[in-house]
């Protein structure tokens, strides 16, 4: 099936790096005909395009920046439209670990989540295991999502790990970053990992649900 054209000019107006651009498309938008998810889709579709762009040597830091302009302008026009299945009780507490100034990836996922209707906490980067607890006791957040751009930080975000589950056992965990695959973010006990941005959403789902979900108790034959 075809892609709907308001879909297409979504994907490439966040290409073009004009968040002056992205009011326009958007006032074009037929939630009849496109969901906001699909809307979502389009809009993280143009950021992964940037970001192939720029690691490919054809879109400059300062350019990839204004995409990244396009794409957070695009998530408030599309929480304003307060289309239906946006909203979300759930509160998410994001960061990137103690020891990695890259925030890139992370401010893409801030935004995803934004849009997706999560209520999100953005402590920043370079963001001490303190500063998370404190987050996530004022916030009452039911999420946390950790991202590291570098090795070297990964046992400072286990560290992070090891204490949410101290005293808020209750907090889900999500992981992301150029070193993770899914066995590294098991093996530092995280409770999912999103490769890229577009996945965010869907995996945030899968391990809220987790919570939902019965103790099974074995039953012993007499």
């Amino acid at each position: 099936m075809a892609k709907p054209k308001v879909l297409k000019q979504i994907e490439e107006v966040i290409l073009s790096r004009s968040p002056d651009r992205v009011d326009k498309v958007f006032g074009t938008i037929d939630l009849e005909s496109v969901s906001p998810a699909e809307v979502l889709a389009a809009m993280t579709a143009g950021m992964e395009k940037a970001r192939r762009k720029l690691k490919e040597g054809e879109c400059s830091i300062p350019e990839f920046l204004l995409c990244i302009d396009a794409f957070r302008k695009g998530v408030g026009l599309l929480k304003d439209s307060n289309a239906d299945g946006l909203s979300k009780d759930e509160g998410v507490v994001i960061g990137v670990v103690e020891g990695d100034a890259h925030d890139m990836g992370k401010n893409i996922v801030a935004g995803v989540l934004e849009a997706a209707g999560y209520r999100v906490h953005d402590l920043g980067k370079n963001v001490p295991k303190d500063k998370f607890l404190e987050a996530l006791d004022e916030t009452g957040a039911t999420l946390l999502a950790l991202s590291t751009m570098m090795s070297t930080p990964i046992d400072n975000m286990r560290d992070v790990i090891r204490w949410v589950r101290k005293l808020h056992p209750e907090v889900k965990i999500l992981v992301g970053g150029a070193p993770f695959d899914e066995r590294l973010a098991r093996a530092i006990g995280a409770d999912g990992y999103a490769e890229g941005a577009p996945d965010v959403p869907e995996e945030a789902e899968r391990v809220l649900a987790l919570r939902e979900r019965p103790i099974q108790i074995p039953v012993v034959a007499k």
